[in-house]
């Protein structure tokens, strides 16, 4: 109340000496502040009642509190025991209910082996039961299997109908028992400290292995009575009989490749090649899967139970049980280990597959057995075919033995069935190459990870599909060198006789030129083959594991290298090689040919036979120049030392045989001068002029006759001509020489044919008409020596023989310009003049027109 006053009294004085009206103001201020006052002392008053009582309260609250703290203290030390035992006995429990699920489990996996081994048991006889059977139906079938890769005869039966007690839902079941065993094993090699453990491991090693073992006697029971994974190929609706081909003639129809010339082989594989349907155009077979529905899916099973994830083996690593189990091949170069002709080049195909997986092991044997008898067979029945059709041509020929003609005709039928059988080859890879996709390749599964392939499983895919395959190409490089060692005689080359020593003697066993001449163009007509078919061949032995280098997995290291792949290169090197050969004992032959004979040195100087053998053999290269190039530019040969780009073209080889033929010759022709005799020179002469005459007329380029080439860049071997200048500057200057040589044998009758001096001609009795004695002795000498001359030169030179009728009459019209205008003139004039009295028509016995008539004959001795 103070402070309402003191602040009333303080606000008078500031309003002091104010009206009435300002008084009254200040009146109702101070009430109104008199009351606030009150009221806010009011408000206090209570607040402060009502802390009181908060306060009270709160010290009850926390003495209860504190109370039912003791007592919540006193409770929880009552009841902690007894949850303590509570938990331990929950715990407890757990325990109890692991361990007998635990014992449950292990009692599970202790019976695996008893469980699993009756499934597995019934792999195992099922397979050697139906193994038995197809022996017995083999046996039954008269050796059964597949006699040419023809047919597929031997191609098991399934089901109840065939008789099997294999059912598929066994092998299923044994593909899932070995699923079961891998897992047991797995779970007892995380418990090796148990006292049983090594007891059960070694029960289930024993019994996965025996499934491994089923597994793969079924592998190769499938895949080897499949039977060859080749058809013949159908034309028209229908297989072809007598084995057709597939190749397409120039007119567009069907050619038997078994009567195919070379240039309709080049054709049909060029255009094929160009048209990138090779596979469609090769052989007379065509590739084709072997096996059924059902042995697809039961090896497809098997092998994505045994694949490459460590399924074959049992065993902490099974990587490197592989490792230690694979056998790597040697093959960093092929040579050739086994005889010839004994079925085999090398030793590589014939050792044991060991790739370190069981089921790769079974697949590969048993295709490869398949495979080489597919070509094996087709090779012995081509071998056959060629044989009958050498026995008709005997036949035929009345029993009359042609060995040159029959020898050439067999060496091309040889070389003819060589290529087929590297075109058969082809399709028989391609058709293994389609088994292995189909059932072994990894991306066969359906549950296929790429990722999950490891490095030693590619490795040895790579080397079982090489085994099988190889093994095809190595029995087609068997096939190649036979045919070149026995038909092409290569390993019988001719035998040059050395300088100065004694030629040998005339032998009817003497190979001739004609046969080397066959048997270069047989290897060539291989070599093209080779060439052509060769990359396409590799490309189907390789396969893209091959190449993947890198890919996930484990291992290190490169892949080993293919046996296909190196007998791939191999076939084209021996090839090259054994062509060099015949190319050389083609020249050989020329050089060896006897100088002496009547075989080879005509008594009558014609045409010899070496010089049409040698063009002949000309002719049957020439169309060969891309596959001569092949040979040159890997081969050093002695007319053409040079490798590479640098060597030279088929001109070099033929130059160098015309330079062999000519020397031939010319010995041949000195050996006539040496003959001595009358005829000796003139033999010598018409011999080259006869020969060198034909060499230009079947060789030589003219306007008219020029070398046709070929769409495909070859040659066509009948128009062959040799364009290049040295030809004819070399055989046309020598016929010209010799020509010139020969005609002068006959200039002698000129020296009969001169004028009697006018003052030298007197008559008798002064008469003009019969000459003196002494002057009718000119004349008379004159005729009589012409006369023995000409009988003479004639009695030497008609018994010669020029076979071309272009060349006998260009003789004979030179022969005549020689002497017979002069002769005519000669006797002309003197014919007139009797000089003898009785015997004129001895002197004139040869009129120009007889002469003419005589010379016309000359030559044409047969």
């Amino acid at each position: 109340m103070a402070t309402v006053a003191t602040a009333t009294t303080a606000a008078s004085s500031i309003g002091g000496g104010s009206g009435s009206q300002q008084r009254t103001s200040s009146a109702a201020a101070i009430n109104t502040n008199t009351m606030m006052v009150t009221e806010s002392q009011l408000r206090i008053d209570v607040l402060s009642q009502s802390l009181h009582r908060i306060s009270s309260t709160t010290t009850d609250l926390t003495a209860i509190t504190d109370g039912l703290t003791r007592r919540a203290r006193h409770l929880d030390s009552l009841t902690s025991p007894a949850s303590e035992a509570s938990a331990m006995l929950t715990q407890s429990a757990g325990n109890l209910n692991s361990t007998v699920s635990l014992m449950k489990d292990a009692r599970e996996r202790f019976d695996t082996v008893r469980d699993c081994e009756p499934a597995i048991r019934r792999l195992i006889v099922g397979a050697r039961d139906d193994i038995a059977a197809a022996a017995e139906a083999a046996a039954a079938a008269g050796g059964g299997g597949d006699k040419g890769g023809n047919d597929n005869a031997t191609l098991a039966t399934f089901g109840p109908a065939g008789g099997t007690s294999l059912t598929e839902q066994d092998v299923y079941a044994a593909v899932d028992s070995m699923e079961i065993i891998r897992d047991a094993y797995a779970y007892f090699l995380e418990r090796k400290s148990w006292r049983s453990t090594p007891t059960t491991l070694g029960e289930l090693e024993r019994c996965h292995q025996s499934g491994v073992d089923a597994m793969c006697l079924l592998i190769g029971h499938h895949l080897s009575s499949g039977g060859a994974a080749v058809k013949l190929k159908r034309v028209g609706g229908s297989p072809k009989k007598g084995g057709g081909g597939s190749g397409n003639g120039k007119d567009g129809r069907v050619v038997p490749t078994s009567n195919e010339t070379a240039a309709d082989t080049r054709l049909r594989l060029s255009s094929a090649l160009q048209n990138r349907d090779l596979m469609k155009s090769v052989g007379e077979h065509e590739e084709h899967l072997p096996l059924a529905s059902r042995p697809v899916r039961e090896l497809r099973a098997v092998f994505e139970c045994l694949g490459g994830d460590g399924g074959a083996h049992l065993g902490p690593d099974p990587t490197e049980i592989v490792r230690q189990q694979r056998q790597v091949p040697h093959v960093a170069k092929v040579v050739r280990t086994e005889k010839v002709g004994s079925g085999g080049y090398c030793n590589l195909v014939n050792q044991p597959l060991k790739t370190g997986y069981p089921q790769l092991d079974a697949y590969g044997e048993a295709r490869k057995t398949v495979a080489k008898s597919s070509i094996d067979s087709y090779y012995r029945t081509a071998k056959a075919e060629r044989k009958k059709l050498a026995r008709s041509r005997a036949s035929a020929a009345d029993g009359a033995t042609d060995d040159l003609g029959s020898s050439a005709a067999d060496i091309d039928a040889a070389a003819r069935d060589a290529v087929r059988c590297l075109e058969h080859a082809m399709v028989v890879v391609a058709g293994e190459k389609s088994v292995y996709r189909c059932v072994v390749s990894p991306t066969s599964s359906h549950s296929h990870d790429k990722g999950s392939v490891t490095r030693e499983y590619r490795d040895g895919l790579v080397m079982s599909y090489s085994y099988v395959v190889g093994a095809v190409v190595d029995r087609a490089m068997d096939i190649i060198e036979t045919i070149f060692l026995k038909d092409a005689k290569t390993a019988s080359p001719p035998v040059v006789p050395k300088e100065g020593a004694p030629p040998p003697p005339e032998s009817d066993d003497v190979i001739s030129i004609r046969v080397y001449g066959s048997a270069a163009a047989a290897g060539l007509r291989i070599l093209d083959g080779v060439r052509m078919l060769g990359p396409s061949l590799a490309k189907l032995c390789d396969m893209s594991h091959d190449k993947d280098k890198a890919g996930s997995g484990g291992g290190s290291g490169d892949s080993p290298t293919s046996v296909a792949s190196n007998l791939c290169i191999a076939i084209h090197r021996t090839t090259v090689k054994n062509s060099a050969r015949t190319l050389e004992n083609l020249a050989k032959a020329i050089q060896a040919e006897p100088l002496d004979g009547a075989k080879h040195r005509p008594a009558d100087a014609r045409v010899a036979t070496v010089s049409s053998d040698v063009v002949r053999a000309i002719q049957l290269v020439s169309p060969f120049t891309s596959a001569y190039k092949s040979v040159t530019k890997r081969r050093a040969l002695p007319w053409d030392p040079k490798m590479g780009e640098e060597s030279g073209d088929l001109d070099s080889y033929v130059r160098f045989l015309i330079m062999r033929l000519l020397n031939s010759l010319q010995g041949k022709a000195l050996n006539y001068s040496k003959d001595g005799g009358s005829d000796a020179s003139a033999k010598s002469n018409l011999f080259m002029m006869n020969n060198t005459f034909y060499l230009l007329e079947q060789l030589g380029a003219t306007s008219k006759q020029k070398t046709r080439q070929l769409p495909n860049g070859e040659i066509d071997g009948d128009t062959y001509r040799i364009e290049s200048s040295w030809f004819k500057d070399k055989v046309g200057k020598i016929f010209e020489a010799e020509k010139a040589k020969y005609v002068q044998h006959w200039e002698v009758l000129n020296s009969h044919l001169t004028s009697v001096d006018k003052t030298d001609l007197n008559y008798q009795g002064g008469s003009d008409k019969l000459l003196s004695l002494e002057s009718g002795r000119l004349i008379k000498s004159r005729f009589s020596g012409f006369i023995e001359d000409f009988e003479k030169l004639y009695a030497v030179h008609q018994p010669l023989a020029v076979v071309n009728s272009k060349l006998r009459a260009m003789l004979q019209r030179d022969v005549m310009n020689v002497f017979l205008p002069r002769y005519s003139r000669f006797f002309e004039k003197y014919s007139r003049v009797q000089f003898s009295k009785k015997n004129m028509d001895q002197y004139l016995k040869y009129p120009p027109a007889r002469l003419e008539a005589m010379l016309a004959e000359l030559y044409e001795a047969q």
